[in-house]
């Protein structure tokens, strides 16, 4: 042990800077086998531990081997081995080699001295090679290490000017890029590429390159297709069934169509003021003289399109009630909710038992305006109950005028019916009675039944819903939940008054604009028209002075003016100006709230089945005043308990009214049934004033049917999609990143190597 370690120590002095392990090749030449394939006939060099040993020479003492020749041959110990940077031929692993042992002589030949007389040939062949090896390139840093002091000193000075010519003219970064991605190419993994650089055949070639190029043509349109499609945002709606849902019950909006009532036209009446239909008379003949006085002083002045289209808008009962003199409640026009519903009942479920309770212990009621229907009347369950309610039964009043004329009737259809319009819709949210209601008869049971629907919206870019929407809204001082139609309104309200200086009487008025101090749009100047009846201003009046005033006003003659009429001075355009802002605004209402509302995330709507049957029979009309009376009776003992809020009091009118009629009927039917049946066929009270409701679950008294927006290419969906098209046309994987990463691993790598040997500038 210790003579090997005395060997190892012997050997480390004699090699003191013998590297690990030496080539003949420098470092650099390694990274360029594929230029130097001249150097593989070297394949007579070993490496031992390190060492590089070259036998040659003659024999002599101790030598072993023949005169003259010389042999190679791998010793049998296992530290010899051949090197792996060199390739050899089986017959020089089969032949022998006994090698000396290295020294400076044999070694410095390999690389200083030329061949000599005696040398065999393979060893000339190969010294001339070597000799050849470092006249043309940098040696490496192993091979000086194998010199001695002096010749080392000697060689750097002949290299000086070589390394400066060599760090001028070094690889440059892109071949080296060059090199790498060629052979990225060649072991990529994508599909026809390793066949292009490495196919010899030139028409095979060329086949790959188009096909190759075809297949990736059609793999990117087919990408931009998909994600053209994903960028489209479209969305599908998915519906399911849900049993067994704790569903609430829809808030429901009750309207009588005939929006003045009995105490409303006895109030205007007392107030000298005109009723709609005169209004509308008045104001028509107004303009239309107001447009033949003008075309009398001018031919070519008269009201353009834009402005006849707007006026058209003021000769309904959106104008009347926007020309109401300051001072008049319009809701004291309309019906009250005692006399619209006389009875509310609800049928709730507790504890699997079915409870009947009247509509004023369970929820509340809210009034709210229609430009058309005047007073209307909403219903919301309170929280605790809206989950168990099953039934809602309504008994309403419609309280039909006994007139010879119809005061607020027009030459719409819509104007001249008699009955209620009913909506049903989201809890606590605004009635949109007149895009949404449904109109139900006097003197008929119209039995409701709603399919509750829950909507799940998306948000932006597939849908239009927020989560940001404020939880409620107010207007004329009442509380709604948030929708997105009330929110256009106010919107659309908000954008009237910016741009228009007034409000509109159509669209509810929100809290925030309730003191402004603004009138509205279809307001006629109050100096040349009002709807008092004595009121002394121009438009209503057919007086010598008047005449005269509007004479001088147009330039023309007394006894051709036309009354009655309005002046178009300023005051009367700055009207015009108004209606017709007015009107423009409404045409695209659509754009100018598309930015600003967004539809709940989540909200139901309710789609109604309506049945109808005669009601009540005739039979029934014997015990329907003692029906009424017990009914009566039931108030106000819950009245009496605190549970109900009033008593029966406001029935009293309705009482009285049965009791005058009926009560002469049931007095006859004792003597006489002919003759009482004969009297109640002749009564029509009840079939012209009374309606009953019945608003029920329907299919199944807790079952909802869910639609969820969803996206028709979601993101996850989209990638698969990727996915595949890129696997099936150009085979490219995940696996590609990692071989890209690698190239530019190894394009750095070799980079900064260079740089380090002083081949980059």
């Amino acid at each position: 042990m210790k003579a090997e370690q005395d060997e190892k120590k012997q050997k480390q002095q004699e090699f003191p800077c013998d590297p690990p392990a030496v080539t003949i090749a420098s470092r650099q030449q390694r990274y360029h086998m594929d230029e130097l394939n001249r150097l593989l006939p070297l394949q007579n060099v070993v490496r031992r531990n390190g060492d590089l040993g070259v036998s040659g020479g003659s024999g002599g003492a101790g030598g072993g081997a023949s005169s003259g020749s010389v042999g190679r041959q791998f010793q049998s110990r296992p530290d010899f081995y051949p090197n792996p940077w060199v390739r050899r031929s089986e017959r020089d692993f089969a032949s022998g080699y006994r090698s000396p042992g290295p020294t400076k002589r044999n070694i410095s030949r390999c690389f200083t001295e030329p061949p000599q007389p005696g040398d065999s040939s393979e060893f000339m062949e190969m010294s001339t090679e070597l000799n050849q090896l470092q006249t043309t390139s940098v040696p490496s840093r192993d091979s000086q290490c194998l010199l001695g002091k002096e010749e080392q000193q000697q060689l750097e000075l002949q290299q000086q000017p070589q390394q400066k010519q060599t760090v001028a003219n070094g690889e440059l970064l892109l071949q080296i890029i060059k090199r790498n991605f060629i052979n990225y190419c060649q072991t990529t993994s994508l599909r026809g590429v390793p066949k292009i650089v490495k196919t010899n055949e030139r028409l095979l070639k060329y086949i790959w390159i188009i096909f190759t190029f075809a297949f990736f043509f059609g793999c990117f349109t087919c990408l931009a297709l998909i994600i053209n499609q994903y960028l489209a945002y479209d969305v599908i709606h998915q519906p399911k069934t849900i049993r067994n849902f704790p569903v609430q019950f829809p808030s429901f909006t009750v309207c009588n169509t005939r929006p003045l009532s009995q105490d409303g036209i006895h109030f205007i009446h007392s107030h000298s003021m005109m009723l709609p239909k005169q209004y509308t008379s008045n104001v028509f003949r107004a303009i239309r003289n107001t447009q033949a006085n003008m075309k009398m002083n001018d031919a070519s002045s008269e009201f353009n399109e834009t402005i006849k289209d707007a006026l058209s808008t003021i000769f309904d009962t959106k104008g009347y009630y926007e020309n109401v003199p300051a001072g008049i409640n319009t809701t004291q026009f309309g019906h009250t909710l005692d006399q619209t519903i006389l009875i509310c009942e609800s049928t709730i479920l507790i504890k699997d038992f079915k409870r009947s309770k009247f509509c004023e212990t369970i929820g509340t009621w809210t009034r709210t305006y229609d430009n058309k229907f005047l007073n209307c009347y909403t219903f919301t369950a309170g929280a605790n109950y809206t989950n168990r309610i099953l039934t809602v039964r309504i008994m309403a009043y419609t309280n039909e005028r006994n007139l010879t004329y119809c005061p607020d009737c027009s030459e719409f259809p819509a104007t001249q019916v008699s009955g209620l319009r009913v909506q049903l819709h989201n809890a606590g949210n605004y009635p949109e009675v007149q895009e949404e209601g449904l109109n139900i008869k006097p003197g008929s049971l119209t039995e409701i039944r709603f399919d509750t629907k829950e909507w799940m919206m998306k948000e932006p870019p597939h849908g239009r819903c927020s989560k940001a929407v404020p939880p409620s809204m107010l207007f004329s001082h009442s509380n709604f939940t948030y929708s997105y139609e009330a929110c256009k309104k106010k919107v659309l309200h908000e954008q009237i008054m910016r741009k228009c200086d007034c409000l509109d009487s159509t669209i509810p008025l929100p809290d925030s604009m309730l003191d402004t101090g603004l009138h509205y749009c279809g307001m006629i100047p109050p100096r040349q028209f009002s709807l008092y009846t004595n009121s002394s201003v121009i438009a209503a009046q057919d007086t010598p002075s008047a005449r005269q005033t509007l004479a001088r006003y147009y330039n023309i003659s007394a006894d051709r003016v036309q009354l009655p009429s309005f002046t178009n001075n300023a005051e009367f355009k700055d009207f015009l100006r108004r209606v017709t802002c007015n009107m423009e605004i409404f045409k695209v209402a659509g754009n100018v709230t598309d930015k600003e509302c967004f539809t709940p995330c989540t909200y139901y709507t309710y789609g109604t089945t309506i049945s109808t049957t005669n009601w009540p029979t005739k039979a029934y009309l014997y015990e329907i005043l003692r029906d009424f009376e017990q009914m009566m009776l039931r108030i106000d003992s819950l009245y009496r308990k605190g549970i109900m809020a009033r008593n029966s009091s406001y029935l009293d009118p309705v009482h009285r009214r049965l009791k005058q009629i009926y009560d002469p009927v049931y007095t006859a039917v004792k003597d006489n049934p002919q003759k009482a049946e004969q009297m109640l066929g002749d009564i029509d009270y009840i079939q012209k004033n009374f309606i009953e409701i019945l608003i029920n679950r329907g299919k199944s008294n807790f079952e909802i049917e869910r639609i969820e927006e969803k996206a028709v290419i979601s993101m996850t969906s989209l990638l698969s999609q990727i996915g595949g098209l890129l696997s099936i046309w150009v085979g490219l994987t995940f696996v590609c990143i990692v071989e890209i990463v690698d190239m530019l691993y190894n394009i750095v790598t070799m980079y900064n190597q260079q740089r380090r040997l002083g081949i980059v500038s």
